[in-house]
C-alpha cells in the first residue's frame, strides 16, 4: 500500500522568511547661549596686552565652557583688537564638534557679531575664536553702555548617537493638530457666539474657548460675573488694551503660541481680520518696539490669568536684559507677578559691578520711586553675594 502523502510541506516547499531590519546614525544639534557682562572695560584694557578676563561657567550640550575676553589684545600681534574665545572646560573630552558666534549690542541698537562654521574642540585644541574680534577703537565709541561690554556667546554642539536594530514595522502617529484646527475655527468663525470690541477694531469668537483658557473669562461667561451688566452678553467692550495686545491674546488662547512679528510670516501675510492691528504693528518693528509689545504681551496674560502665555512672554524678555532696560524690566515682572524673571533681573543687577551702571539708568529712578521693596531685594541680594 503506497504511502499517504504528507500533511506538512518539506522544507524545500516552505515559504522564505524575510526579516527586515534598520539601524540608524542620528546627529543631535544643542544650541544655548550665555551673555557676559564687563563692567569697567576702559580699567580692564589699560593694563595691556594679554590681560585675560573669564566668563562664569556655563553648560552646553552636556559639556561645560567659558568665554575669554582679552579686552586690550591677545598678544602683541593684536594689540588695539578685542579678542574672543571660547573655551572648553569639560575634562576627558577627545572630541566635540561646535558651531559658535559672538555679538555685541549697543547702545542705539546696533549689532556687531562675527561667527564660525564648525570647529572640532579637542584635548589639544580647547579654545576658538576671534584674535582681532574688533578695533577697540570701535568698540569704545559704538558699544560701550556706561563703561560696560555685553557679550553673547550662542553655541551649537553637535552629538552623535547610535541606535540599534529596530522593530521591522512601527506606526507613524502625526503631532496634534488640535491647535490648527482651532486656528481655523476662528478664521472662519463658525459658531461664534461673542464679539469683542476693541478700539474700533470687532473679534468674533467662542466663549467656550475662551472660558476653557481663561479663568477671567470663565467667570465672566458662565460664573459669578455671568449674570452682571456686560459680563455673558453676545457683545463685550474690552477697555485699556491696544487692539494688536488684543489679538496677540487671542492668537495664543487659539494657538497656545505667541504670535510672530516678522513681517514676511504667513500670519501676518493673511487676508484674515484678526491680526490688523499685528500687521501694523509689525511694520518695520525695530528690536526694541519688539521688546515693547512683548512688555504689552505680559501685561495682558496677567491680566486675563493666562500662565503660559506669561511665561512665554518672560523667556522671551529674558534674551533681552541689558544694563538700560533691566531696572524698568524689574518693575514690570514685579507688578505682573513674574517670580521667575524677576529672580534673573535681581541677580543680573547684583552681578559685579552691574549695579554701578544700573544705577544712572532713568529705569533704575523709576523703580526706586515707584517699587522701593523691590530696591530692597537688590540690596539683599547684595549682601547675601557680599557684592559691592
Amino acid at each position: 500500500m503506497a504511502a499517504a502523502p504528507s500533511a506538512f510541506p518539506s522544507p524545500t516547499d516552505a515559504p522564505l522568511s524575510l526579516r527586515h531590519t534598520m539601524s540608524t546614525h542620528s546627529a543631535e544639534l544643542v544650541r544655548g547661549s550665555h551673555q557676559f557682562s564687563i563692567s569697567g572695560y576702559s580699567l580692564h584694557k589699560r593694563i595691556g596686552v594679554g590681560k585675560i578676563v573669564r566668563s562664569g561657567a556655563f553648560e552646553v550640550g552636556g559639556y561645560s565652557w567659558t568665554i575669554r575676553c582679552y579686552p586690550a589684545g591677545h598678544a602683541k600681534e593684536e594689540e588695539g583688537y578685542l579678542s574672543l574665545f571660547l573655551e572648553l572646560l569639560s575634562a576627558a573630552v577627545d572630541k566635540v564638534t561646535v558651531k559658535y558666534s559672538f555679538e555685541i549690542n549697543g547702545p542705539m541698537g546696533t549689532l556687531f557679531d562675527k561667527s564660525r562654521m564648525w570647529d572640532d574642540f579637542t584635548r589639544n585644541d580647547k579654545s576658538w575664536g576671534f584674535r582681532k574680534f574688533v578695533k577697540v577703537e570701535s568698540l569704545e565709541s559704538q558699544y560701550l553702555i556706561n563703561d560696560c561690554l555685553t557679550i553673547r556667546c550662542t553655541v551649537e554642539v553637535q552629538k552623535e548617537s547610535m541606535t540599534g536594530a529596530t522593530r521591522p514595522y512601527f506606526i507613524t502617529v502625526p503631532p496634534s493638530g488640535i491647535c490648527q484646527d482651532l486656528a481655523q475655527l476662528l478664521d472662519s468663525k463658525q459658531g461664534s457666539d461673542v464679539t469683542f470690541q476693541v478700539g474700533q477694531n470687532d473679534y468674533d469668537a467662542h466663549k467656550v474657548v475662551f472660558a476653557m483658557r481663561s479663568p477671567v473669562f470663565s467667570a465672566q461667561f458662565f460664573g459669578s460675573l455671568a449674570d452682571k451688566p456686560g459680563g455673558s452678553g453676545h457683545h463685550v467692550r474690552i477697555h485699556d488694551l491696544k487692539p494688536s495686545t488684543f489679538e496677540a491674546v487671542l492668537h495664543f488662547i487659539y494657538t497656545d503660541t505667541l504670535p510672530p512679528v516678522e513681517e514676511d510670516d504667513d500670519l501676518l501675510l493673511s487676508e484674515s481680520t484678526n491680526y490688523r492691528g499685528l500687521r501694523e504693528a509689525a511694520a518695520g518693528c525695530s528690536k526694541e518696539s519688539h521688546r515693547e509689545m512683548i512688555c504689552d504681551w505680559l501685561a495682558a496674560a496677567d491680566r486675563y490669568d493666562l500662565e503660559r502665555m506669561r511665561l512665554l512672554c518672560e523667556s522671551a524678555l529674558s534674551e533681552t536684559i541689558d544694563v538700560e532696560n533691566a531696572a524698568a524690566t524689574l518693575e514690570l515682572v514685579d507688578r505682573h507677578h513674574c517670580p521667575q524673571l524677576k529672580a534673573f533681573c535681581v541677580d543680573y543687577i547684583a552681578s559685579p559691578g552691574v549695579l554701578t551702571a544700573v544705577l544712572a539708568t532713568d529705569g533704575y529712578r523709576e523703580l526706586k520711586a515707584n517699587s522701593p521693596s523691590v530696591v530692597a531685594d537688590v540690596l539683599e541680594k547684595l549682601a547675601s553675594t557680599g557684592t559691592c
